[in-house]
Formats: structure tokens, sequence, C-alpha cells
């Protein structure tokens, strides 16, 4: 799961009414967010998941009984993000890995973001689109360094954005 699991422990500490993850490609952080939102709901806080995705096989790991709590909006992120009527509690990018495309993520869903949204960036260990729109929009950033050992790939991470409001 990689550095998902932190997207998973944020999902069950947030208890996010919404989740918006951009680049479902086979759904595995479809699965471990609808896993921490199927958690929640066993608590008493329900919530819901939307994935985007260009690909039409996308998410195919998102399956019953997760499926229940999520759906997956095919097209481009930007126009399916247009069309998500919710507050976003916590919103992942993971689509288009470009510093301009994901900017353009954050821009859009800016509005959209509920008071105590947190962003994280999935390509932040490479861009700092995260980390720029956090310090123009007055959000704090931190960013978490994975760090596999004795494996071949040497680590990325997860930008955090966050409103100084909840420190």
């Amino acid at each position: 799961f990689s550095r998902r699991i932190g997207w998973y422990a944020l999902a069950r500490i947030l208890k996010p009414n919404v989740i918006v993850e951009t680049g479902v490609h086979h759904g595995v952080g479809a699965c471990v967010l609808t896993r921490a939102l199927m958690l929640n709901a066993n608590e008493g806080i329900k919530g819901e998941y939307f994935g985007t995705d260009i690909d039409k096989e996308a998410g195919k790991l998102l399956i019953d009984p997760l499926a229940k709590f999520g759906k997956i909006l095919f097209g481009d992120s930007l126009k399916s993000l247009s069309t998500l009527n919710k507050k976003i509690d916590l919103f992942i990018n993971d689509s288009d890995h470009s510093s301009e495309y994901a900017m353009q993520e954050y821009l859009l869903i800016r509005n959209m973001l509920s008071e105590k949204a947190v962003i994280l960036g999935d390509n932040s260990h490479v861009t700092d689109a995260l980390a720029s729109f956090s310090e123009t929009y007055n959000r704090n950033f931190v960013f978490i360094t994975e760090n596999p050992k004795d494996h071949w790939y040497p680590g990325a991470g997860i930008g955090i954005s966050f409103s100084k409001k909840h420190n």
C-alpha cells in the first residue's frame, strides 16, 4: 500500500464526509480510502468517496462491499471535479503528475474545500505545486518522506496541505 497507508490514517483520523481522489488507476487508493470510510461508518460517521480517471477501465479493484462507499467519475478530472457539487474534506491529487495540471486541480477545488479540508499531493516529491498553492492561500504545508528499506524504488512521499485555523 506504500504511502496510501498515510491516506488511510488521515481518513480514519479526519472522519471526512467527502473524499476525492484524482487518478484512480487500478483502485488501490480507492480501496484503502473506502475501507477507512466503512470503518468510520461503523462508528457512526458516514462518508463518501469520489475517484476520477480518464480510463474507463480504472477502478477495477473497487468492488463490494467497498464500492458501496464510493464511485468513479470517468473523464478528465478537471471536468469531473467541476460537476461535483460537494464540500471536500480530503482531496488526493494523483492524476496527471505535471506541476501545471496539479495546480489546475488545486485551484479548481479551492472553493469546494470544507473549513477542515486536507489536501494530499501524491507527487509532492517531484513538484512544488501543493507547497506553492499552500503558501499562496495561507495554508500549512508539510512533506512526509517515504523511505523504503532494501527496495529498488527510492521512495516518494506525501505532501499535506491544511488550514492554519486547524493546527
